[in-house]
């Protein structure tokens, strides 16, 4: 629920206004990556802005309403805090990443057994400040008690749509997830965090990134499956932040060895060309996604077709589309057994991918609306899109021949899994 609060007000100002905060909160969250090297007394700590900024998934994510970024925000503010000496502070803030992404409330398991080992015990029922705040709003919103608990295993019932991740898959993908260079100055950097007693500190911030990664192929591994996580990139990027903060030590080692100015520079531009090809210039435009064409497609048809009918359907996209609250407004209303009994003069919607979906309170099937009496289909839409088309490096410089199969082989690489497929089956039902 963190990230509908979150974005709950800059969303009155539409696209761009979330947009815009989800771009300032990146800033401000590589702010005060900055502001933690430089207490650490880290030269080149400005470093500290491209090795964040070019990252290729938190690129990717730092301008959509998605939970990665608030999370990495509250870590990287967590550690800060952390430094100043504030466990009061740092517990609540690493508390609260429960209510943006819940597997990483371990960094606040991490800050829990520092003080109990410091033996500080009057800061340590902060630990459960974001659990208790959750569990506060969900109680006052559904007036149930027990909700909470029934929305933490949400994630588990859903269907498993892929075999699992192999134990090495994230470090494999790492490049792709953090940027080459980064990955190769965080293993440089956590050497000299181990190595040198004035990074002493650091570690913390290397168990956060190793125990990410980790946790996540736990949840994805193989044979285990715990939820319905399927190695998606971007749940690994809430540590990018993290690992930026010990990539600085990495790279600014490197440019103490390095004291000819004229060298220095020229390395210095071939790296941030480099960190931006690998980065932002890999990651897709954020067009509309062929499921929200699809859904304006149907509401400009049920307005020239049928003016002043209903929509029955789950897709919220439809709801975008109408400029109305997914939850049901003047012409749409959640699919439910009771609204598609109730009213008549409606587009029924389906979607296949919401069918049997947790998330959907009063699941109504394909066979139970094509059973429906007199009940017409009237639309039809199936299609497969590959989105990675978007991708400047994919668009310009993938090319097909043999000649051409390293660079290919590479850029599908760089590019994979930072996008998605989609898979449209959508049908319109008309009930008069």
């Amino acid at each position: 629920m963190g990230r509908v609060l979150l974005f709950s007000l800059p969303a009155q100002f539409g696209l761009k206004g979330v947009q815009i905060t989800s771009a300032l909160l990146f800033i401000v969250t590589i702010f005060i990556a900055y502001r933690i090297l430089k207490q650490k007394s880290v030269k080149y700590a400005e470093w500290v802005i491209p090795i964040i900024g070019f990252q290729p998934v938190l690129f990717n994510v730092s301008y959509t309403t998605l939970a990665e970024l608030p999370a990495a925000f509250l870590i990287v503010l967590s550690f800060y805090y952390y430094l100043k000496n504030k466990p009061v502070h740092v517990l609540i803030i690493s508390s609260l990443i429960f209510i943006f992404r819940t597997e990483y409330y371990y960094v606040a398991g991490i800050y829990l057994l520092i003080y109990a080992y410091q033996k500080n015990w009057r800061v340590l029922p902060w630990f459960f400040a974001g659990p208790l705040l959750w569990y506060l709003y969900t109680t006052a919103i559904t007036l149930n008690p027990i909700q909470f608990f029934y929305d933490m295993t949400l994630h588990s019932r859903l269907l498993k749509i892929d075999a699992g991740v192999d134990w090495y898959y994230y470090f494999l993908h790492s490049a792709k997830i953090y940027g080459v260079l980064q990955t190769f100055f965080f293993i440089c950097g956590t050497i000299a965090v181990l190595m040198k007693r004035e990074f002493k500190d650091l570690y913390i911030l290397v168990v956060i990134v190793l125990a990410g990664i980790t946790v996540q192929t736990l949840l994805a591994l193989k044979g285990l499956n715990l939820t319905c996580s399927i190695g998606q990139l971007r749940y690994v990027a809430v540590v990018g932040p993290a690992l930026g903060i010990v990539s600085v030590i990495g790279i600014s080692l490197l440019w103490k060895i390095l004291r000819n100015n004229i060298v220095r520079s020229s390395i210095m531009l071939i790296f941030v060309f480099i960190m931006f090809i690998l980065g932002p210039y890999s990651t897709p435009y954020h067009n509309k996604f062929e499921i929200e064409k699809v859904s304006e497609d149907i509401v400009s048809y049920t307005d020239k077709n049928y003016p002043g009918y209903k929509l029955i359907s789950n897709m919220h996209q439809l709801a975008n589309a109408l400029d109305e609250s997914q939850t049901g407004g003047k012409r749409f209303t959640l699919l439910s057994q009771s609204n598609v009994n109730n009213n008549n003069k409606v587009l029924i919607v389906w979607c296949s991918y919401l069918e049997g979906s947790p998330f959907v309170d009063d699941d109504v099937t394909l066979k139970e609306i094509e059973s429906i009496p007199g009940i017409k289909q009237v639309k039809d839409y199936k299609d497969t899109v590959n989105n990675c088309t978007s991708i400047p490096i994919y668009s310009k410089y993938r090319k097909e021949g043999d000649e051409f199969k390293r660079s290919r082989d590479f850029i599908d690489y760089i590019i994979g899994d930072q996008t998605t497929w989609e898979t449209i089956d959508i049908r319109v039902f008309l009930k008069e």
